[in-house]
């Protein structure tokens, strides 16, 4: 490599010897000036060049002139010397009043295009017989109105000189004050002026004004003038519009100079921009050459001379053909001859410069034919000789003197100049340089200002070529002299040599090794590491374009790189990635590509060189590592990010030849699920583009995707405009699913949808059927239903997806029966899944069940739509049907014996389903905790119960779950009739749940029952309140303990109905609530009203020793039996005896006492009252079994 102070080895050529040119060569400068429209206008064209750019504009406007639909407002966009204010002065003077200025250019059109100039003249004879009026001007920093009015009267004198019609005078004196002149004025003034002739209105340097107007815009004039300018494009537009034809010439567009103005400003100035027809002026190659060679005049050479500059010419078109350089631009012998003595690369150099620096066909005139050192003028007048034997030409070297030293300030503006001052650096700072080595390093530098690695890249030969004449050839010594002069350079670290490119550079010189390094990171990069940094220069993805178009579903394929030693590459999920297949690019063999883990197709190209990319992608990837390398100096990193820049441009070309579809050594297969690892090649396609081949692996992969048309929905994510706008879609489709348009007014995005999604696929449509097909909609103009056979392109993902949720036997995530519908061969892109969801889902609405996180969803809202949208995963559907077999059968039964009726409503899901399962539900929801714990039932009834209290599915929940409960077989959804095992499911199950229901009726029954033995009243719960306190009733004021007088105050109680009176009673006796009871509560109950019963008893003769009358029933006598046992302990017990039962017990006593005595024996009587005061004084509920004990 190189290094900073090189050893200067002995060669030293000679300098170059002066140029010699043949006498008589001149150059016509008076015709070089810039054009002034103003001035120009009123005088001769001077023979103006017309290019293709000019052929072009002129056809434009010839076509204006014989269809006046097309528009006839233009605006010239470019930069200055461009050519656009020369090629207006040349369309006025085809169009304008002058007659000689019009023969002028027509014969100058003519010598161009004959067809044209034919067809202008005839078009403008019938357009415009006097031709336009010529309304010019050059604008200036201020208001439009009053440039104008400048530009309508120039085209008035021109045309009427000072007798102008009096209208036209009349109107044009109202906008003859520049501060007075208003739109309106203009507006009246052309209008006017249209009446009488045609008017063409050419403003030039037009950018001023737009200055003016961005900055002045919160003027009212400023507003004035821009709806000024927008109402003359449209005056003059369409076939009804004044013959007005317009031109503005500007150097940026409108928007441009908008840039600083508010977004209301912008959009008003786009506006306008968009009533004229954009022409931009960019550099034409061509079109330069030809006017530098009209500009040069050998009319003036001798015949000696002529034959000089021929065989010239000659061997300029032999070399220029040779080095490929004709894909610049085409060019002959003869134009070789008229551009001398302008070496060939020079006259092709010279436009590419000044483009460079901006100033174009200015700069151009300039080197021909100024005063300034280094131009052809100079040279010619210093060099030419009427006796000149050799006729050598002006090269590369004096060109990058003249622009550096008569341009500089130009040259330090443009977009290169960092390049030209490194380069002049570098030849300045050289010491010791013989002038054939600056002129080696002028002419190289200068092919790296303008081509790094095309055809006019510093190559040698294109370096011998740009420092000899053509007629010199590639003599063999002098070319093996030049590389030992560029080795040199090279050593001494003025030039770099870039083999890979075959390029020299000119060079500042450093100590680093540059491909030392980049040979060592060669040497240590695998072929994995360079693959996956190919995928950096391939897109990320590659739309199916077509397949688009005619879908509606916005497809594309991932890119991936491979190679022989990649075994397996991960595929995308059709549900989760929003590509629909892989792109691979596998270098490497068909036979050793991967495997790809996918259900989404692949389409696999290979190359027949695919070392050759390697070997590119290997060299950029070295040369990326080593611009990490913190030891580069500045000169270094410069070189390697030059190298990078290059050796990118040349891997991007070898994968485009390598891999383009239509080249010979590019093979595409397609494999629609995955590449699995068999020894298929998969099914060869072509196509012209990667797009076409993806979209025929998608046609032939997704032949059943459905059809839409609306680009928002038909893509994996939507904007976030799009999505709040199917989200009103989702809403409507729930909420005014009867009405037309799903009730959306206008034309919102949301109506967009509908249109283009659920009215196109023919899922939402007017109902013509009849109340049998659907209960729920037939009364109701419109609703969803399945698509008909008019839809041919959505019935395949209809039944797929009705499928699904009919197979779906066992709950069935969502997002595997959304995965049917997005995988091959539908295709469905997410953005429409929730659509054709959502709409299945309420079509199937009797027959399949819906469940979030497992909790069965009785009814389709938005709020649950929203979630099921957000999170599919979350839900599960399960096909619930009833038919009409078993199942039916059982659901009637059910309905009839729980009294329930199916409602008729969109919004229901499985509604006679439903309607059971929720009746049964709803028996078990509001039992008391008493009733749902209870084990005083029969086994049935508990079982139910118990399947009951943990449902969540009402299809499992009656066909299988409560069959079970019972001990009998489920019912499964073809079953036509009952079996063995589940005969009088229907009956059974009623009658548990009839248990079920009434348990805590039957607990309270029984307590009443307890309370009126206990008590010794009777059982009807109105008598036994009636009883209990009249036999409380002495108890009123008393002192007793808390407990007793508690319950003697409840007992008492006449506000309370009986059943309200019971409840608080029954809780003072057992300290809870009847409904919160347990079993072991109701066990014990008994004991603690006889422990109540015996409380009272044994205080009441304490208060009711004596009979008293009960005012409200009865008078009662109370007796107190008092017993002692054995043990000395005392029972008493107060006995009521009502006066009607008094004298039937003494007779009662007359006749037992008699019996007891006879069968007992003369004591028996006495026997017989212990034995009776025994019983009686027992506690009621003691059993035989008790006693016994």
């Amino acid at each position: 490599m190189t290094t900073a102070t090189p050893t200067r080895p002995s060669y030293v050529r000679q300098a170059p010897a002066a140029p010699k040119f043949p006498g008589g060569i001149s150059l016509v400068g008076s015709q070089m000036r810039s054009t002034n429209l103003e001035r120009d206008v009123e005088e001769g064209l001077h023979s103006p060049y017309v290019g293709a750019r000019a052929v072009d504009v002129v056809d434009r406007v010839t076509n204006a002139l014989s269809d006046l639909r097309r528009t006839r407002s233009w605006s010239f966009t470019g930069p200055y010397g461009s050519g656009k204010s020369t090629l207006a002065n040349f369309i006025e003077a085809l169009l304008g009043p002058d007659g000689d200025r019009r023969a002028e250019a027509e014969e100058v059109l003519g010598a161009t295009s004959v067809g044209l100039k034919q067809r202008l003249t005839a078009n403008r004879a019938e357009f415009a017989p006097a031709g336009f009026l010529g309304a010019v001007a050059t604008a200036r920093r201020e208001p439009l109105a009053v440039t104008l009015s400048r530009a309508l009267h120039t085209a008035a004198r021109r045309r009427w000189k000072s007798r102008a019609p009096k209208a036209v005078s009349a109107a044009l004196a109202a906008c003859a004050d520049p501060a007075a002149v208003t739109s309106q004025n203009i507006l009246d003034a052309v209008v006017t002026l249209c009446d009488h002739q045609p008017l063409l209105l050419i403003v030039d340097e037009f950018g001023k004004t737009l200055e003016h107007l961005a900055g002045n815009s919160d003027l009212a004039s400023a507003k004035d003038d821009l709806f000024l300018l927008q109402e003359l494009a449209e005056k003059g537009a369409g076939p009804q519009g004044l013959p007005l034809f317009m031109m503005t010439l500007q150097h940026l567009s409108f928007m441009d100079y908008a840039a600083h103005s508010s977004q209301l400003q912008t959009r008003e100035w786009a506006k306008i921009q968009g009533r004229f027809e954009d022409i931009t002026f960019s550099p034409h190659l061509g079109d330069a050459v030809q006017l530098m060679r009209r500009r040069i005049d050998q009319s003036g050479v001798s015949d000696s001379g002529r034959r000089l500059i021929q065989t010239q010419a000659e061997a300029a078109e032999a070399a220029w053909i040779k080095h490929g350089l004709n894909v610049f631009v085409d060019l002959k012998a003869q134009d070789f001859e008229d551009l001398y003595p302008l070496h060939p690369l020079t006259a092709v150099t010279a436009p590419l410069l000044a483009a460079q620096i901006g100033q174009h066909d200015r700069s151009l005139s300039s080197f021909l034919n100024s005063d300034e050192p280094n131009t052809v003028r100079r040279s010619l007048e210093r060099f030419s000789s009427e006796k000149s034997r050799q006729a050598d030409t002006i090269r590369l070297p004096q060109l990058f003197e003249f622009f550096l030293n008569s341009g500089r300030t130009s040259l330090l503006a443009s977009s290169k100049a960092s390049r030209w001052v490194e380069i002049e650096s570098r030849i300045n700072e050289a010491t010791g340089l013989s002038p054939a080595d600056q002129d080696l390093l002028r002419t190289i530098g200068m092919l790296n200002l303008l081509d790094s690695d095309g055809a006019l890249r510093a190559s040698a030969a294109m370096i011998f070529f740009a420092l000899h004449g053509p007629t010199e050839g590639i003599d063999s010594e002098k070319f093996t002299d030049l590389e030992s002069q560029l080795q040199s350079l090279v050593t001494r670290g003025f030039l770099v040599y870039r083999q890979f490119s075959s390029e020299y550079r000119v060079w500042r010189g450093t100590d680093f090794d540059i491909d030392g390094r980049v040979k060592e990171i060669l040497n240590h990069l695998d072929t994995p590491s360079v693959v996956r940094k190919l995928a950096d220069y391939l897109p990320l993805a590659v739309a199916a374009g077509r397949h688009n178009q005619v879908t509606g579903m916005l497809r594309t394929f991932f890119v991936h790189v491979t190679s022989s030693e990649t075994k397996r590459v991960q595929g995308p999920d059709e549900l989760n990635v929003q590509a629909d297949g892989l792109l691979l690019f596998h270098l490497g063999a068909v036979n050793d590509r991967p495997v790809v883990d996918s259900a989404l197709p692949v389409v696999l190209g290979v190359t027949e060189k695919p070392e050759l990319v390697l070997k590119a992608a290997s060299n950029l990837v070295a040369l990326q590592d080593l611009l990490l390398d913190t030891s580069l100096d500045s000169v270094a990193v410069r070189e390697v990010k030059d190298r990078a820049a290059a050796a990118q441009n040349e891997l991007v070309q070898l994968l485009d030849a390598a891999f383009f579809p239509l080249s010979k050594s590019a093979t595409w297969r397609l494999w629609r699920s995955g590449m699995p690892a068999d020894s298929s090649k998969g099914e060869e396609i072509q196509g012209r583009s990667l797009s076409g081949l993806v979209s025929i692996a998608c046609d032939e992969v997704f032949s059943a995707a459905p059809h839409i048309r609306n680009e928002m929905l038909g893509r994996h994510e939507l904007t976030s405009q799009g999505a709040k706008s199917r989200r009103e879609l989702l809403t409507a489709m729930l909420l005014k699913s009867g009405e037309q348009y799903l009730g959306i007014k206008k034309y919102p995005a949301e109506r967009a949808m509908y249109s283009g999604a659920l009215e196109y696929m023919g899922l939402h449509r007017e109902n013509r059927g009849t109340p049998d097909d659907d209960p729920s909609t037939f009364f109701l103009p419109y609703g969803f239903s399945r698509p008909s056979e008019a839809h041919p392109h959505t019935l395949p993902v209809w039944n797929a997806l009705e499928t699904a949720l009919t197979e779906a036997h066992k709950r069935t995530g969502l997002d595997e029966i959304i995965r049917v519908v997005m995988a091959p061969p539908y295709g469905v892109k997410a953005g429409v899944v929730p659509l054709l969801i959502v709409t299945a889902l309420i079509v199937r609405s009797d027959d399949v069940a819906l469940f979030e996180d497992g909790t069965y969803l009785p009814r389709l809202t938005p709020d649950i739509v929203e979630r099921m949208v957000k999170a599919p995963q979350r839900f599960a559907v399960k096909s619930t049907p009833l038919g009409d077999g078993l199942r039916q059968s059982v659901v009637k039964s059910l309905s009839a014996a729980l009294k329930v009726d199916s409602p008729r409503s969109q919004a229901l899901r499985n509604p006679a389903l439903l309607a059971v399962t929720r009746a049964l539900l709803e028996r078990v929801m509001v039992l008391t905790p008493y009733a749902r714990r209870t084990r005083r039932i029969s086994a049935d009834a508990i079982e139910v119960r118990d399947a009951l209290l943990v449902a969540q599915d009402p299809d499992e929940l009656l066909f299988v779950a409560l069959p079970k409960a019972l001990g009998m077989d489920s019912i499964a959804p073809e079953a036509r009739r009952s079996t063995p095992g589940n005969k009088g499911y229907a009956d059974r199950l009623a009658a548990a749940i009839a248990e079920i229901s009434g348990a805590e009726q039957a607990l309270r029954d029984e307590v009443i029952e307890v309370i009126s033995r206990e008590f010794r009243l009777p059982a009807s719960l109105s008598e036994l309140r009636r009883a209990l306190a009249t036999r409380l009733e002495g108890f009123v004021g008393v002192s007793l303990s808390l407990e007793l007088k508690g319950f003697v105050a409840i007992a008492l109680n006449e506000v309370l109905t009986d059943e309200d009176w019971l409840d608080p009673l029954i809780v003072r006796l057992s300290n809870s609530a009847l409904g919160d009871w347990s079993d072991t509560d109701a066990t014990v109950f008994p004991r603690r009203v006889k422990e109540m019963a015996s409380a009272l008893d044994r205080v009441s003769h304490l208060y009711q020793s004596r009979s008293h009358a009960d005012v409200r029933d009865e008078v009662l006598e109370a007796r107190l039996l008092t017993l002692t046992d054995t043990d000395g302990a005392e029972q008493r017990t107060l006995i009521y005896v009502p006066e009607q039962s008094r004298q039937e017990a003494e007779h009662l006593a007359v006749s037992v006492v008699e019996q007891a005595r006879k069968m007992l024996g003369p004591d028996g009587a006495r026997i017989l009252l212990a034995a009776l005061a025994q019983r009686v004084t027992e506690p009621a509920a003691t059993t035989d079994a008790e006693r016994t004990e």
